[in-house]
């Protein structure tokens, strides 16, 4: 009988490991530092742009990766790739998908899909046309092969899409909105990434017709993994390349988009992830866009969080314990010029300006000045070892890297120095670090 159940058993693994979904394969992509990425992401849209479901690491022998999929990640389309070069996927149960990718290019093999096949199609077709913008010297290509290529690409691609039939008709539907979009995309890459006309009159004609009939007038253009990006680029070409302006193309196009929710979504998602002259401005001259208050909250807490950072804006209060476990706020020190110190037992920059600190504090002792070491650990007990066996001065307190104090001071980096004057109104919020005596004369000044 025994044998029987193991016999079972072994059958039932055996079918459970045969019907399991994976993907894998290799994928090349050099950073600008020359080195080769090491984990590749599988990804799903998410607010105009993609997010990560899981990271794939690379082996470190053959630099190839492999994930098994989980039910939620099956028959809907996904996105493997790396940084700007993602590329869609649609597995079934038990499909084994590997790909080979890299510099815009991709081969999906196996018992392909034929919702994969689509795909695999498709970057067979525009191969030429992502030469220009997915490689390291697409930039210098000829530009009047890039106008030829676009003429010559034109129609092929609107047959492709319009004789898109898999049997699988929801698929069909999505991917004959997103291959067109996904195209432009492409058309526009090698104009953000460097390709450059002398005039408008050498622009492609396509290029052209994107600039003046664009409108943004449709909100599900948010729902694609490219959108975002899609509008800056697009917004980069016509406001500082084809139309020769000066400042912040993002800031030009917001005015534009005549889709109500796709504006309110696109100011929301550039005031965290784009560039600005003034994001205080930006946020204060675009709140009026706002569409319910889930948005104007966002928008309320971004501007608060951008407010902090300009001299003259207010402190966002936070509250975490010291060695003994007793709570301190910020707020506890009004009245005082604060000197706020981010740091971490494992930070080798931050440790090497403790005595720098330890003997400015000296310096300034009975003085209206208090300093706030807020270390970023997450080891406790660690944290609390140095604290005692190095004797740390200061109010020393640990916040386990809590994420919304990571959101709101925007941590990126450490060490890194923030002074408050007395009223709680940000001073400087990338001070210069102890080891300079700048800082101690911007906190003498404020005393």
């Amino acid at each position: 009988m025994r044998n029987i159940v193991m016999l079972m058993l072994g059958v039932t693994l055996s079918t459970s490991l045969a019907a399991q979904t994976t993907i894998g394969g290799k994928f090349s992509k050099i950073l600008p530092n020359g080195v080769d990425v090491d984990r590749v992401f599988f990804s799903k849209p998410d607010d105009g742009g993609l997010m990560t479901v899981e990271e794939m690491l690379k082996s470190k022998t053959d630099q190839t990766f492999q994930a098994a999929l989980k039910p939620a990640d099956l028959n809907v389309i996904r996105y493997v790739g790396v940084y700007e070069e993602q590329y869609p996927v649609y597995l079934k149960p038990g499909e084994k998908l590997t790909i080979e990718a890299g510099d815009g290019k991709i081969n999906y093999s196996g018992n392909l899909s034929k919702e994969n096949q689509v795909f695999a199609a498709w970057y067979k077709l525009i191969a030429p046309l992502r030469n220009y913008g997915y490689t390291k010297k697409g930039y210098t290509l000829p530009p009047d092969g890039y106008v030829s290529l676009l003429d010559s690409l034109e129609k092929p691609v609107q047959d492709f899409v319009k004789n898109i039939r898999t049997g699988n008709d929801s698929f069909d539907k999505q991917v004959k909105y997103l291959l067109p979009f996904s195209y432009k995309f492409d058309v526009l890459m090698p104009l953000a990434t460097g390709l450059s006309f002398r005039s408008k009159n050498e622009y492609p004609a396509q290029v052209v017709k994107l600039i003046e009939e664009e409108k943004y007038a449709d909100a599900n253009l948010w729902s694609l993994p490219m959108a975002y990006h899609y509008m800056i680029n697009l917004s980069f070409v016509k406001y500082i390349l084809f139309n020769n302006k000066q400042g912040i193309a993002a800031e030009m196009l917001v005015p534009e988009i005549t889709d109500n929710p796709l504006r309110a979504n696109f100011v929301l998602a550039h005031a965290q992830r784009g560039t600005t002259q003034s994001l205080v401005k930006f946020l204060e001259g675009n709140s009026k866009y706002m569409m319910n208050d889930k948005q104007k909250k966002e928008l309320a807490l971004l501007l608060r969080r951008a407010n902090l950072q300009v001299a003259g804006g207010s402190w966002i209060d936070f509250t975490y314990p010291d060695v003994n476990g007793k709570m301190h706020s910020l707020s506890e020190n009004l009245g005082k010029v604060v000197l706020l110190d981010l740091w971490a037992t494992w930070c080798a920059p931050c440790l090497a300006e403790v005595p720098a600190l330890e003997k400015l504090q000296k310096e300034l002792q009975g003085k209206d000045v208090v300093f706030i070491s807020l270390s970023l650990d997450t080891d406790k007990a660690k944290w609390q070892n140095m604290v005692k066996q190095k004797q740390l001065s200061g109010v020393q307190l640990f916040s386990n890297s809590e994420p919304n104090f990571m959101q709101d001071y925007e941590v990126t980096e450490i060490p890194r120095y923030i002074v408050f004057d007395k009223n709680g109104k940000t001073v400087n919020f990338s001070a210069p670090r102890p080891s300079d005596p700048k800082l101690k004369t911007l906190i003498e000044s404020n005393l």
